[in-house]
């Protein structure tokens, strides 16, 4: 799958930049893949976290008194986690470009026009790819559960609620004075 991933873009951006390069160079397709995992891994690794971070006060009662807090953090982080891969694979298309241009095209460089087509290539497919071959759906499933289970800790729902007694089934401790006569 991880081979497949990379020559489908290679190919994809040889074909944008056929009319330039003629020389047919290598360029390192582990180096590229592993950009375009690590943005799903990150965002699966934060939106994880934030799952597991809400499901304190949600599921287990505890840290109640940082419910709101916690609730915050996780909502946002889980919907940044729904960008990272996309930022990943972003981040991998200029190397990418680079290395298109400098290792395909010897003797030739490559204009700012051709630089930008084979860019929105790469970031067109990089997106298809990293969302759909390189585990980004699960990062964004993830993302969705954070940010609901945050919602929830937020309403207060399961042992969320701030008015029930300590975990355990313990009695609520009550705080009163002697009388004296």
């Amino acid at each position: 799958m991880t081979s497949l991933v990379s020559k489908v873009l290679l190919a994809a951006a040889c074909c944008a930049s056929a009319w330039a390069c003629n020389n047919a160079g290598e360029f390192d397709q582990n180096a590229f893949t592993a950009s375009l995992y690590g943005g799903s891994f990150g965002g699966m690794a934060l939106a994880l976290i934030m799952v597991i971070l809400a499901s304190f006060p949600l599921c287990c009662g505890v840290l109640k008194q940082y419910g709101k807090i916690i609730a915050g953090v996780a909502i946002v982080l889980g919907l940044v986690s729904l960008a990272v891969p996309l930022l990943g694979s972003m981040g991998a298309c200029g190397p990418f470009v680079d290395a298109i241009c400098n290792e395909r095209c010897s003797g030739y460089e490559c204009s700012p026009q051709e630089r930008d087509d084979m860019s929105s290539l790469c970031n067109a497919l990089g997106f298809l790819v990293v969302y759909i071959g390189a585990f980004g759906w699960a990062t964004c499933v993830l993302g969705i559960v954070a940010a609901s289970l945050g919602c929830c800790v937020c309403c207060g729902c399961c042992k969320a609620k701030m008015d029930e007694p300590a975990p355990g089934g313990g009695p609520a401790v009550v705080v009163g004075a002697v009388q004296q006569k």
